[in-house]
């Protein structure tokens, strides 16, 4: 046998394996996909300013455990402080090889990609560098600047800490999550919430919640299995959480646990003991409130009065047990766990407002149609302007008319998007939220957009309307109570008698004309 054949084979079998390998690897990952982020979301300003003295911004970001980066670019948006601005720029990823750019004394946006080579799982560092050559510097628009990384997300994760990490990512974080209560029985709703919650305080953001587990990135399954000691969280796949009790009453306890406490350190299982030393899982508010103001200000900034003390005084109340609607409501208790700090682990939770405890506040998530006729009429009056507003903005019902019957089209998926918050104290003094959308609106789509958009930020008084763009505040009001968008609301509300009315009224003119012309051809 010869040394060259020899060598043939080696060189053929180490190919081999390097190819089971990089297969293996790809099975590891899912499908790359760009994801986006400005400048502000990761930096927490509006602008960086690079000069002379202060010649290096450093921007970090992370990648989730187990994801490959594939491609990294900037949009970078500047302005100069001075018609003496020049120098050059430069800017590179951690270590990595940087790009120069020197450009003019005048607003610039520039386009182009970093070597994606230095990129890593983790944490990530982007560097801006200004080489002054004796000219003034640059202002960086941080919030119309925008880093765009692609990357390919790992399949599943091997630890708790790993999940935890990867929430928290700024890219190749999951978004879709599939949460399966099932076996929960009568706690289904408080864990389907509770878990809401930990997940949102996780990931900065109201999470993404599917109704179908095939296109779910993560699932967390609430299991009720005898055989378990205590309540635990546990790793039970590459990409599924498992909340676990001895009976479906007790899974409530290990909602709390993963709403309550920090995974990170953790291994496969997290349970009672390992919760004695893990911290606690809360987030900065970055909001400072001087009352508890029965306002949606303080609500969207600080979940205030509902987050006080873990929701100690809090009861939530879901109206719609459409998938869709509930699905939508839970991502809006995530948000406002995200502006409270902190989940509301002793909170009541449920689908009866009358089951709800009469001594604690209440948020009422669902349509208008299945709102407590009570709580409307208690509601104040900014709430019935707004439902105003939002009647006479929402497009014509389409109608279809029979010669024996008359059916009003259903809420259908291209409907408009059109929500109402509300907030005021009742007459034992505790404060009643609501969030609704009315008739003709898609309370799902709406609540979507309000807890994962900026709208949430822009809620203020007691009451305001918002649609897929813009939210607008109703303050107090000393006008009237006829308003021209009651009017219309009215006439669209009640259209078929005012058409049978002016029908009516024509037929009337008709009789009465011909009476007279008759009258008048016998005189003559």
């Amino acid at each position: 046998m010869s040394i060259r054949f020899v060598l043939t084979c080696v060189v053929a079998l180490a190919c081999a394996c390097l190819s089971l390998s990089a297969i293996a690897h790809a099975e590891d990952l899912r499908a790359a996909r760009s994801e986006e982020h400005a400048l502000s979301s990761l930096a927490a300003q509006s602008s960086v300013t690079l000069n002379e003295t202060s010649g290096l911004a450093r921007i970090s970001f992370d990648i989730a455990p187990g994801a490959r980066a594939e491609a990294v670019e900037l949009v970078l948006v500047a302005r100069p402080v001075s018609p003496q601005s020049g120098g050059r720029l430069q800017v590179s990823v951690n270590r990595g090889r940087s790009v120069t750019l020197a450009p003019q004394p005048e607003n610039f946006e520039a386009r182009f990609a970093l070597y994606a080579d230095s990129l890593r799982e983790g944490r990530n560092t982007l560097n801006l560098n200004f080489d002054a050559a004796g000219e003034d510097g640059w202002v960086i628009d941080a919030e119309a600047s925008r880093l765009r990384v692609s990357v390919a997300p790992a399949a599943g994760y091997s630890s708790l800490s790993d999940v935890e990490a990867a929430l928290g990512a700024d890219f190749a974080a999951p978004r879709r999550i599939f949460i399966d209560a099932g076996q929960a029985g009568t706690q289904a709703v408080p864990v389907s919430a509770l878990t809401a919650q930990g997940l949102a305080l996780r990931m900065g953001e109201a999470p993404i919640l599917v109704s179908e587990r095939s296109v779910a990135e993560l699932t967390v399954r609430a299991v009720a299995d005898p055989a378990a000691a205590t309540p635990a969280v546990t790793l039970t796949g590459e990409d599924e959480i498992q909340l676990s009790a001895t009976d479906s009453a007790a899974l409530i306890a290990a909602a709390r646990l993963f709403a309550a406490r920090s995974m990170d350190g953790q291994d496969r299982r997290f349970g009672a003991a390992q919760a004695l030393s893990a911290a606690r899982l809360v987030r900065d508010t970055g909001f400072e409130t001087t009352g508890a103001n029965a306002d949606l200000e303080t609500l969207a900034g600080f979940g205030a009065p509902f987050g006080a003390e873990q929701g100690i005084a809090t009861a939530v109340v879901f109206t719609d047990t459409d998938p869709q609607a509930r699905l939508a409501a839970l991502a809006v208790v995530g948000r406002a766990a995200i502006a409270s700090g902190s989940a509301w682990i002793y909170g009541w939770f449920g689908e009866d407002i009358d089951a709800a405890p009469a001594s604690h506040h209440r948020m009422v998530l669902g349509p208008l149609s299945t709102m407590d006729s009570r709580l409307l009429a208690a509601a104040p009056a900014e709430m019935r302007a707004a439902t105003d507003a939002a009647r006479a903005r929402l497009p014509r019902q389409r109608r279809h008319f029979g010669s024996t019957a008359y059916a009003d089209d259903t809420v259908g998926p291209l409907a408009e998007i059109a929500g109402i918050a509300a907030i005021y104290e009742d007459t034992s003094g505790q404060t009643v939220a609501i969030i609704t959308s009315p008739d003709g609106a898609d309370f799902a789509r709406a609540a979507r957009r309000l807890a994962r958009s900026s709208l949430w930020n822009g809620m203020e008084g007691q009451a305001v309307l918002w649609d897929a763009s813009a939210v607008t505040a109703f303050g107090p009001t000393t006008g009237p109570a006829f308003s021209r968008e009651a009017f219309v609301v009215f006439l669209r509300d009640n259209d078929r008698y005012v058409a049978l009315g002016a029908f009516s009224l024509a037929m009337l003119l008709l009789l009465s004309g011909s009476a007279v012309n008759r009258s008048a051809s016998r005189r003559v």
